[in-house]
């Protein structure tokens, strides 16, 4: 254990949950200086382990009681500050904390009061580091971090993300694929990955991140239980950076809301694909969506603007979706029929690219556009001139008979009164 370790805190996923949802920065679970257990065997081993800790503060455990733990703790570390949290402090209560020489009860108000009060030397770590020379594209050092969002949901953002992974892993790169939709992510039963890892699982011990070869995807999946979203979200931002420092291409599926963290992706993104449907309704939330990021100072350079689901009969082409987007490039993915849905379904990604499927076909168009060639690689750096302020500057992905298509199929759209209302200008 790091000796930066100064506070323990014994909390199951329930009572973390609680302490967010009373204002404490989730990231606040991740700090350097503060180790988290929600088991009391756990706690016991950690005090014992690090007399640097100073302070103990016990709201549960999963399998005693907090009072029972609380006690524990300090006849294991007496000179430690042990306090009893989110207990009502009844004259039992109090008799209990005195034989046990307790320092005191705390309100969840009053524990996330004390954690937030560390924030500040934590700011002045990171101020050293940064003064050190330590710079944001050093910290993406190392693989190529890909992100795939959208404006709303159900565009085929898993569907798209497992393909983009797997058709990496066929170039012989080390592929590690991501579920950031920490409510309702589903890429562990559609990933077909040659090692898995939740994200729970993760957050417990960093050690169970997957080796792989060259070749072969690593899947990160979302935790089963909705409810742990919030306090995951820091084990996911330290998921991703430790992905980078082992694979060299990392797929990052995110979900349908927008959010802190989800900005934090972007960010940090070599790229970020922005995956758009044949709906009118996706249309107009990539266009608030790509307004909200102008709004809020959120570079959009690294954008990739990308049209699934594209065939004969469908009624948008990229030449259309640019137009009501003022022009914005606009790449293709072809709709790949049913055998997507059924082998995916299946957990059998490799067998669908061995098919010839439209959809794999034009995935691996683009990642030739995306993938940098050589060493730039390995910087973690789109592949310069490609991508331009919302997508691709002149991607060769997009022929000359996608834009004679477009005009007849935009004529016919007119026929039939399907168009995408383009509002005010910016």
């Amino acid at each position: 254990m790091s000796a930066m370790v100064r506070k323990l805190l014994c909390a199951d996923a329930e009572q973390q949950v609680a302490l967010t949802s009373r204002g404490l920065d989730p990231t606040l679970l991740e700090a350097p200086w503060l180790t988290v257990c929600s088991r009391a065997r756990a706690a016991r081993e950690a005090i014992a382990a690090s007399p640097a800790i100073e302070e103990a503060i016990v709201l549960s455990s999963e399998e005693v009681e907090g009072i029972n733990l609380a006690a524990a703790l300090k006849v294991d570390a007496p000179a430690c500050r042990v306090y009893l949290a989110a207990c009502e402090e009844t004259g039992s209560v109090r008799s209990r904390l005195a034989a046990a020489h307790l320092d005191g009860v705390l309100s969840l108000d009053e524990v996330v009061r004390r954690l937030s009060a560390e924030v500040v030397p934590d700011t002045a770590a990171i101020a050293a580091d940064d003064a050190s020379g330590r710079s944001r594209e050093e910290e993406r050092a190392g693989g190529f971090l890909l992100t795939v969002v959208s404006g709303s949901g159900g565009v085929g953002k898993s569907t798209v993300a497992t393909v983009l992974a797997h058709g990496a892993a066929r170039r012989g790169l080390r592929c590690a694929l991501i579920d950031a939709d920490l409510q309702f992510g589903d890429l562990g039963e559609i990933g077909a990955a040659d090692a898995h890892v939740s994200l729970d699982a993760l957050a417990e011990d960093s050690a169970l991140l997957p080796e792989v070869s060259a070749g072969e995807v690593a899947l990160i999946e979302a935790p089963g239980r909705p409810e742990l979203a919030e306090v995951l979200a820091g084990p996911l931002d330290r998921a991703v950076q430790e992905a980078l420092g082992r694979f060299d291409f990392v797929v990052v599926d995110t979900g349908g809301s927008w959010n802190e963290q989800q900005v934090r992706l972007l960010e940090r993104s070599a790229a970020v694909v922005f995956l758009i449907d044949q709906r009118a309704s996706s249309v107009r939330a990539c266009r608030r969506a790509l307004d909200l990021c102008l709004r809020c100072g959120v570079a959009t350079s690294s954008f990739v603007l990308v049209l699934n689901r594209c065939g004969r009969h469908a009624p948008f082409t990229s030449i259309d979706v640019s137009s009501a987007l003022q022009g914005a490039p606009v790449i293709e993915l072809a709709d790949g029929g049913r055998e997507v849905e059924e082998l995916l379904g299946a957990a059998s990604a490799p067998a669908l690219f061995a098919s010839g499927n439209d959809l794999c076909a034009s995935v691996d168009r683009l990642l030739g556009e995306l993938l940098p060639r050589g060493t730039a690689l390995c910087q973690g750096v789109a592949q310069e001139g490609v991508i331009a302020r919302w997508g691709l500057k002149g991607a060769r992905v997009r022929e000359k008979k996608h834009m004679r298509r477009a005009s007849r199929r935009r004529s016919r759209a007119q026929r039939d009164e399907i168009r995408v209302p383009l509002g005010e200008g910016r």
